[in-house]
């Protein structure tokens, strides 16, 4: 029945009213079973579905034209870095996301690696005599925060280029606060958990904006950072020419008992060995001397 009216009605539908349905929760799962009042309602064909639709942006709009997320959701296409580097040269201004996968060979310390922020809003802080004060939360005694802002140094082997990572990413990247790598201080030193970054390769999602295709672009401003996949290693086979290869050892021999047969199977019953024919040779002990064993006196036991 949806599907049919969907077709019917040509285009994807912002507002849907269900009227008369049986809702049944089975093993934990909801359905919606139709009955014979159930009716559909697209948009604006109820009045309840067009006050809620006359909200919605671009109502008033080309009718084809959908803002649904689904519909104009796009695969976040990888590039390296000198595609990367042309794309902003040669494209049209534009807000995009792309993947590169880079080393990073070094952490740029010009501007530091972090700076005073807003707790509320992240936004950098003017410092006055005795407080900050954040100009976007018009907040004369604000509550700050110690905040990362690394410039990271990057190449793959096309070329290199600058990436802008903050706060969040970064905290996320070392599993440490930026107050607490400071130890509350500001310093010029690197903290040891970003010095430990450098040398590792990471997959880098990037959001470009207006400001990335403009003569003052000098970083991408990094929104995800993934990091590098560790596999195991996987056992090699392969034997170089010349290499010795080990004979494999013969399987051990564990020696055994003079009388025990182990894993043999005679095919004469009861075949007597010699080790047995001359046990049943032997004269069994004498009785006399037995019963003077039994009747000779114990000797005391002294503690």
């Amino acid at each position: 029945m949806l599907t049919l009216r969907l077709e019917s009605y040509g285009r994807e539908p912002k507002v849907i009213i269900v009227t008369s349905v049986n809702p049944k929760i089975v093993g934990g799962r909801l359905f919606l079973n139709g009955t014979s009042g159930t009716h559909l309602y697209f948009d604006s064909e109820t009045a309840a579905g067009k006050d809620l639709f006359d909200t919605l942006p671009g109502h008033g709009g080309d009718p084809g034209s959908s803002t649904s997320k689904v519909v104009h959701a796009q695969k976040i296409e990888p590039m390296t870095i000198s595609e990367l580097n042309q794309f902003i040269t040669t494209a049209d201004s534009q807000i995009i996301e792309f993947l590169c996968t880079a080393k990073v060979t070094g952490i740029q310390q010009d501007d530091g690696w972090c700076y005073i922020g807003c707790s509320g809003c992240s936004k950098k802080l003017v410092r006055e005599i005795s407080s900050f004060t954040c100009a976007s939360c018009n907040e004369t005694n604000d509550v700050a925060a110690l905040r990362y802002r690394v410039t990271l140094s990057v190449s793959d082997n096309t070329d290199t280029a600058s990436f802008l990572a903050f706060d969040m990413e970064m905290a996320k990247l070392t599993n440490i606060q930026a107050s607490e790598a400071a130890q509350i201080v500001v310093d010029t030193e690197l903290p040891r958990s970003l010095a430990d970054i450098v040398g590792k390769t990471y997959t880098f999602q990037l959001k470009l904006n207006d400001f990335n295709f403009s003569s003052k672009h000098q970083t991408f401003t990094i929104s995800r950072i993934f990091p590098e996949r560790v596999f195991a290693p996987m056992p090699a086979f392969v034997v170089a020419d010349g290499a010795d290869v080990p004979v494999d050892a013969p399987p051990e021999v564990v020696a055994q008992p003079p009388n025990a047969n182990v894993g043999t199977t005679s095919t004469v019953a009861d075949n007597p060995t010699s080790s047995d024919a001359s046990t049943a040779k032997r004269p069994p002990p004498a009785k006399d001397q037995d019963d003077v064993d039994k009747t000779a006196p114990k000797k005391a036991h002294v503690e």
